[in-house]
């Protein structure tokens, strides 16, 4: 796989797509099988249930939901979850968007979520530079495995990285 192909395969809920209409919690969960499903390593695996939605309704990492429907700003919110909650514990995830879900008036969740989609993009285009340069390696070798476990190692340990990052961010914030 080349990284211009992950890029490809990397899922996103844009604003463009978010309905006009609250949504029920079935619509939801076809909502994001749609946007996420190309991510899905096996055919097996799932994006979300009904269950995660309940127990991050109940871990208070969006707003209620009234009369069993699901505003575009919680559509949002579970968006930015599905995609921490891969590096993040859950305790995390809430103390990140606790300044979102806390936020006054003059605060515009869809405002921040064009800049996170922004940001997306120059991530993906740093992220296939130095895939591009990770891969160069495992491409010329002539002992492709040893290569391919170094290039898989150093992938990991990148992310690894990346996480503690985010935490630390995280732990400063508290």
């Amino acid at each position: 796989m080349k990284p211009h192909e992950i890029v490809e395969t990397e899922g996103t809920l844009p604003k463009q797509v978010l309905p006009t209409i609250d949504l029920y919690m079935d619509q939801v969960i076809q909502l994001f099988e749609q946007h996420y499903g190309k991510m899905k390593r096996s055919d097996d695996e799932t994006i979300l249930t009904k269950t995660m939605i309940n127990n991050y309704a109940k871990g208070k990492l969006f707003h209620p939901v009234k009369n069993k429907k699901y505003t575009n700003e919680h559509l949002m919110l579970l968006s930015l979850i599905y995609e921490m909650k891969g590096l993040l514990s859950i305790n995390d995830i809430k103390e990140t968007l606790r300044p979102l879900n806390e936020s006054d008036e003059g605060f515009s969740l869809e405002d921040f979520y064009d800049a996170y989609q922004v940001q997306k993009e120059q991530n993906m285009q740093a992220f296939e530079e130095q895939a591009e340069t990770l891969l160069a390696n495992v491409r010329t070798s002539e002992t492709n495995g040893i290569q391919q476990s170094l290039a898989i190692a150093s992938a990991v340990h990148m992310s690894h990285l990346f996480q503690r990052l985010a935490e630390q961010l995280i732990d400063e914030s508290k």
